[in-house]
């Protein structure tokens, strides 16, 4: 959370949303919305609600961030019902804390203006083509990801809220010199001393377990054993991608869409225009006019005149000139005037129409034209692919719903429908599902008490990666605490290791004694280390951290300590000598200065949001 908060006070709000923006085109798809339904509240934060739409597309972006960053160990990683269990509740924590600094800055007076939530929208990559932005891609891409131009207005503007009010927050911390000089001559510091481990592994096969131990460990931590629900079901799934080798489109096929939709092939002719107007309010419109076109005839500048005659102040400011237009945009009498133009550098007479009196130049001209169809039959051909497969798609999907719906305890009809089979799980808990199944929209459904009581088919569920499928319940395991017996081994494993570590500690707080006492028993034993920094690697990292830990004594006597170490080994440590760093504010300490001020800022954002926590009204509902 931290790291994230840092690059988002570093960033600009754009960036992030642009991530947002893939992740959520490439999982969302129509799902979003086919489902359908009233959405849920999942929390609310001060009275505002976050609705299980915003969290369930946060989590797969989520999944889908720790998909990429873990690979192929991705999917051992999310079979851990604990892991995933922690994944959805840092997303729920990470958009409560999001809707605390919105709401935290809105309080406060921060705004973002329209023309600001504009502006980032117009420059984001994936809604320009050519370099230019592209509102049908705009809109396309909203539709697909189930926004609408509101809400995602709404959500780029809550976002750039935040950014500001973390850019703002995070800049204001720094770091002075003597802190700088401090961790400087911290990192170059080097100690000397010397200890001895003792090994947990050495021991296991000391310790000695009694019956009641092991049934005591189990009822205290009962908890621990708990079995998750588990279920098993029968299913039928249609996908797009499986039917795709289904389409065939011929050549003939292809030619007859080109030529029945030839205008969507055509370019439109194009005018660059200027003008000058006269608005019928100004006293003597016409006359005025008149004059403005005898100036030209006499020889003027169009943009001179422009300037001095043109109720048109933008416009006149550049010459008059309105630049690229199409036929249809204008007003109707302007448009024929301006298409009359034959030649670049014409100029009409006066023009009327319900703005004023215009006198028009056309000032260039793109002729219109229509692409070849050797130029776009390889896109055409993909558009009657996409036709067929999604008439297809639809068609069998209604089959599939009508014949499991008639039928709806059993599925082996409409899959003989549709040409499929019925496939059946074995016995699986939510966060272990089949991988056709792992979808969070499949899985509310299967887990739904509806279909657990009435073991009957589902309605069509439809996922984000074109499939849909119905499922029915065959077995159902509710969660339970697993039997002593199932856990045994479980237990003595971990009896056996606390108690091997415990015996490890007090091996190393013995040896602590003797050495302290001066007794030469141990002198083989210990391993010596001289003027070792923080990133040696030549002793165990456990032993260095603890080493770098102890405070000196005053003296020549060693301090001595021992400590558990995080593999379940136990030390004693004897530090004998520390060496301060002798650095300088130079180069390097640009650095530093940015690391101490980036920690620094960490710190005081996650203060600073724990304490709108603390002062807040949250309530997380559990649906």
């Amino acid at each position: 959370m931290l790291e994230r908060i840092r690059e988002g006070s570093q960033s600009f709000a754009a960036k992030a949303v642009l991530v947002l923006i893939i992740l959520t085109f490439a999982l969302a798809g129509v799902g979003s919305y086919v489902t359908g339904g009233a959405d849920t509240t999942v929390a609310e934060v001060n009275g505002a609600e976050i609705t299980q739409t915003e969290y369930d597309r946060a989590y797969e972006n989520e999944r889908s961030r720790l998909q990429q960053q873990f690979g192929d160990m991705f999917d051992a990683i999310s079979s851990d019902p604990g892991y995933m269990q922690t994944v959805r509740a840092n997303v729920m924590n990470q958009l409560i804390e999001q809707q605390l600094l919105v709401q935290y800055a809105q309080n406060n007076g921060m705004r973002i203006s329209s023309a600001q939530v504009k502006q980032e929208i117009r420059d984001i990559p994936a809604f320009r083509t050519a370099g230019q932005f592209d509102n049908d891609v705009y809109l396309m891409a909203l539709r697909n990801a189930g926004y609408t131009p509101e809400s995602f207005a709404t959500l780029m503007q809550s976002d750039l809220l935040r950014s500001q009010l973390l850019q703002a927050l995070a800049g204001s911390e720094f770091a002075l010199d003597s802190e700088v000089l401090a961790l400087l001559r911290l990192q170059q510091q080097t100690r000397s001393g010397g200890y001895l481990v003792a090994r947990n592994a050495d021991y296991v096969d000391q310790v000695e377990l009694s019956e009641q131990e092991i049934t005591q460990y189990y009822e205290d931590n009962s908890q621990a054993f708990q079995a998750p629900e588990r279920i098993q079901v029968a299913y039928v799934e249609l996908s797009k991608a499986d039917l795709m080798a289904d389409i065939d489109i011929a050549e003939s096929e292809v030619r007859e869409f080109y030529d029945n939709r030839i205008d969507q092939y055509r370019t439109e002719e194009e005018r660059r225009i200027s003008h000058i107007l006269v608005e019928h309010s100004t006293d003597n419109a016409e006359q005025k006019a008149e004059q403005a076109l005898a100036a030209l005839e006499q020889g003027g500048d169009f943009g001179d005149v422009a300037m001095e005659y043109s109720d048109d102040t933008f416009s006149a400011e550049v010459g008059g000139d309105l630049e690229w237009i199409e036929r249809g945009m204008m007003d109707e009498d302007f448009d024929a005037a301006a298409f009359a133009l034959e030649e670049v550098g014409d100029i009409t007479g006066i023009v009327e129409t319900s703005f004023g009196y215009h006198i028009i130049k056309l000032t260039d001209l793109r002729p219109g034209s229509v692409t070849p169809f050797e130029e776009v039959r390889g896109e055409v051909r993909q558009q009657l692919v996409e036709q067929q497969l999604e008439d297809r798609y639809f068609q069998l999907q209604q089959d599939l719903a009508e014949i499991s719906f008639e039928q709806p305890d059993t599925l082996e009809p409409a899959a003989e429908a549709i040409g499929e089979t019925v496939r059946t799980t074995d016995l699986f808990a939510r966060e272990r599902a089949p991988t056709p199944l792992s979808d969070d929209v499949i899985l509310n459904n299967i887990f739904s008490e509806q279909l657990i009581d009435e073991r009957l088919n589902s309605d069509i569920i439809e996922t984000s990666d074109d499939r849909s499928l119905v499922v029915r319940v065959v077995d159902h395991q509710p969660q339970q605490i697993r039997p002593l017996a199932d856990v045994r081994a479980q237990i003595e494993r971990q009896l056996r290791t606390e108690k091997a570590q415990q015996m490890a500690l007090e091996q190393a707080q013995q040896w602590q004694q003797q050495w302290s006492e001066g007794s030469s028993e141990l002198d083989d034993q210990v391993v010596w280390f001289d003027s070792i920094g923080m990133s040696s690697q030549e002793h165990p990292r456990g032993v260095l951290q603890n080493v770098f830990r102890m405070a000196p004594k005053a003296g020549e006597e060693p301090a001595m300590q021992a400590v558990e170490l995080p593999n379940g080994d136990a030390a004693v440590i004897a530090l004998t000598n520390v060496t301060e760093g002798n650095a300088e504010l130079g180069e390097q300490s640009q650095q530093v200065r940015e690391q101490l001020s980036n920690r620094q800022a960490q710190i005081m954002l996650q203060a600073f949001i724990d304490t709108l926590k603390q002062d807040a009204d949250i309530i997380r509902i559990d649906n």
